[in-house]
């Protein structure tokens, strides 16, 4: 195999990789009941799962076009991605809606930065089609972190309320002030 093309399977197994374990984590918070109890996060996550599932099914076809099968390829970069997912997606913890939320976000800023390089070398290797798939994924993560940073705050408000369960005042009405704070914050870019 030459180095190009140990290159183009070590990109895109890479990138398979990390989706696949964001995808697993996603499809553990899809059936955890805290989830489920909050109407907004239920719907993130499920999203989250439709556009990782596309992704995925995406990555194996542009592997096996390569000559190589997504399943093989994402093994190979398993061990490297594997140390920073899990540090991302605690099993042991116990779940709570925004730290799934943030970890999501998290693991989505990891890929969306994954598909940049990916756009960036697949143009400077001359592969169009490389380029075009990483173009189109990062098209569909970032509308959802954009998504889930909107739905943070009331996340947090909601589950800090039930912690406090009376023992102090929690202003709920403050949601929609913290949601047009932690926003503008990205328009002077």
């Amino acid at each position: 195999m030459s180095l190009r093309d140990d290159l183009i399977t070590k990109h895109i197994a890479d990138i398979s990789a990390l989706n696949k374990h964001i995808l697993e984590a996603v499809e553990r918070q899809r059936e955890d009941a805290s989830v489920k109890a909050m109407p907004d996060a239920n719907a993130l996550v499920i999203e989250a799962e439709r556009v990782l599932r596309g992704h995925q099914a995406t990555l194996d076809s542009l592997a096996e076009g390569y000559g190589g099968s997504g399943e093989s390829m994402a093994k190979q970069a398993v061990t490297a991605v594997a140390g920073v997912v899990a540090g991302l997606y605690d099993k042991l913890r116990e779940s709570e809606v925004t730290r799934n939320l943030r970890d999501n976000y998290t693991a989505m800023a990891l890929a969306s930065m994954g598909y940049t390089a990916m756009n960036a070398f697949g143009l400077a290797v001359g592969e169009a089609r490389i380029a075009e798939v990483a173009e189109q994924h990062l098209k569909d993560i970032t509308p959802l972190q954009v998504a889930i940073s909107k739905a943070i705050p009331g996340c947090t408000v909601a589950e800090l309320a039930k912690m406090a369960d009376g023992e102090f005042a929690v202003n709920a009405s403050v949601v929609s002030e913290s949601v047009g704070r932690t926003q503008s914050a990205w328009k002077g870019l």
